[in-house]
Formats: C-alpha cells, sequence, structure tokens
C-alpha cells in the first residue's frame, strides 16, 4: 500500500479545521493539529499565496478559490443564460450558427447553441466537444495559458483532421500568441472540410478569458465584407455579455 505524502495529509487537516472553526490564528492551527509552528507558517504561506487561504491580520480563513471551484458549473449556466439572447440576435441577423464554448479540462466543450433557421445549416449540439488545437473557439480559449500548461496539455505532434490542420505544438503556440493579441480567432477549415468559423473571447473581472463566442460557416459563402460586419457584431454581443457576467460576480 502506498504512503499518503505527509505535507498534503497536514493541508488536509487545515483545510478540515478552517471549515469546522471558520476562522483561526496560526498557532491555534499548529497547536490544535499537532503541527510544528514552523512547518504550519510554511503551509499557511503557500496556501494564501495560492488562493486557498485568506490572511486577515493574525486569522486564517478558506480562501476563494474553493468558491471558484465550486461555483464552476454555475459559472457555466450563467454565462449560458446571459449568452442565449445574443446568440438569437446573431442568429437571425446573420443566418448563422452561434455558439458559446468553454474549455473543460483537456477539451473544448459546447455549453450554449443556436442553430441557423435556414435549410442549409451547420448543426452544433450543446455538449459537443472539440480538441483543443483545431478550431477558432478553441484557440481563443487556451491562447492565456502559459506554456507550462500548453505542453501538459498537447502533445507535440498534434491530430490531423484536414490538410488545414495545426499539426506541430510550437506553431499553433505562434498562432495563439497572435490570438491573444488580437483576441479574434480565426478557423481556416482546420478541424472539417469546407467549414471555416470566427471566435471572440468572453472574460470575466479578472481580465481572464472563460468563454468563447464562435461562428461556424460554410467557407464557399463567406465574403469579407460579410466576416467584418459579423466580427462587430461578436465583439459587441461577447462585451455586453462579460458586463453583465461581471456585475453579477461582485
Amino acid at each position: 500500500m502506498k504512503k499518503l505524502v505527509p505535507a498534503i495529509e497536514k493541508i488536509d487537516k487545515i483545510f478540515n479545521y478552517l471549515y469546522l472553526k471558520e476562522r483561526a490564528s496560526q498557532s491555534e492551527i499548529s497547536k490544535a493539529l499537532d503541527i510544528p509552528k514552523a512547518t504550519t507558517n510554511r503551509l499557511l504561506y503557500t496556501l494564501v499565496t495560492m488562493g486557498y487561504v485568506f490572511q486577515s491580520g493574525k486569522d486564517y480563513t478558506l480562501g476563494n478559490k474553493f468558491d471558484y471551484f465550486s461555483n464552476k458549473n454555475e459559472n457555466y449556466n450563467t454565462i449560458k443564460n446571459l449568452a442565449y439572447p445574443y446568440l438569437e440576435e446573431l442568429s437571425l441577423n446573420f443566418k448563422e450558427t452561434f455558439k458559446v464554448s468553454v474549455l473543460d479540462k483537456n477539451k473544448i466543450r459546447v455549453i450554449a447553441s443556436v442553430e441557423s433557421n435556414d435549410y442549409y445549416k451547420i448543426s452544433v449540439p450543446e455538449n459537443a466537444v472539440f480538441p483543443l488545437h483545431a478550431g477558432a473557439a478553441s484557440k481563443i480559449l487556451i491562447c492565456q495559458l502559459t506554456e507550462k500548461k500548453l505542453n501538459s496539455l498537447l502533445p507535440e505532434t498534434l491530430p490531423k483532421y484536414t490538410e488545414n490542420t495545426i499539426t506541430n505544438r510550437d506553431a499553433l503556440k505562434k498562432e495563439l500568441f497572435k490570438v491573444n493579441i488580437k483576441k479574434i480567432a480565426f478557423d481556416n477549415m482546420e478541424h472539417s472540410n469546407s467549414i471555416s468559423a470566427v471566435a471572440t473571447p468572453i472574460y470575466d473581472k479578472n481580465n481572464k478569458i472563460i468563454a468563447a463566442l464562435s461562428c461556424p460557416f460554410f467557407s464557399a459563402n463567406s465574403n469579407n465584407n460579410n466576416i467584418e460586419n459579423l466580427i462587430l457584431s461578436m465583439k459587441d454581443a461577447c462585451k455586453k455579455i462579460s458586463d453583465s457576467f461581471i456585475n453579477m460576480s461582485y
């Protein structure tokens, strides 16, 4: 039987103690849990720095990161509800399918979708999943990730879906750098033949990208004027969704 990591055991005890006690000083934690003062000091410093514990004067409480974890699905539902009216308006105006996606562990997941009412349309159901490296929404959702995180999520050679798929991890990183600067991403038939897409970001109060609004369309039907108007409308919708989400977060 494998042994538990001592430091993790101590951290677990601290979490449980603060959960039941609500707040406690370093000396109280050290004494109650029988953890040496120096060890308690190092653990609390690390937990505060990482957002798991909050310090106010001499007292410590559980931090905001636990709220983030527990509210993750709730946040997705909030974004979904806020986005729907804009997806419907965009779909009516441009006669295209629009969707909102999020980064869900190691894949991209659609949380809201409104399809075009045209006979020939691109259908994207809610809960559909897409790869991290191929797609406009995918690029938006991973463009802020650190290089270390990208390396952990992406293999050096990426799966190929079409002739246009970016299959080299370093080449993708260069593309993501541009996306992060411009805050707009394109899919040039990289995931599906004959289908292109454009995506723009939705933000939280920390200016972190939490979702992507995207529009997949048949490549043969696109023209520059339509794309420019589409992008302007999508950016406007994203700003309104972001502002509403941020106001609800305070």
